[in-house]
């Protein structure tokens, strides 16, 4: 593998973590967001509840 493949398969990583540092870390800290299920097990997304009586839990 040269230098060029590993430079980019480097910073597609750092991009894929960055990601999800991103969406899922920055919902942990919002008491109003939490994961989305799209099936019985799989995260597929982020869900905010807008609502101000409720908190998402």
């Amino acid at each position: 593998m040269d230098l060029w493949t590993r430079f980019l398969l480097g910073v597609t990583a750092v991009a894929v973590v960055g990601y999800f540092a991103l969406i899922y870390g920055g919902c942990a800290l919002d008491r109003r967001c939490h994961l989305r299920s799209c099936y019985s097990h799989r995260t597929c997304g982020v869900v905010y509840d807008k609502t101000d009586d409720t908190l998402a839990h």
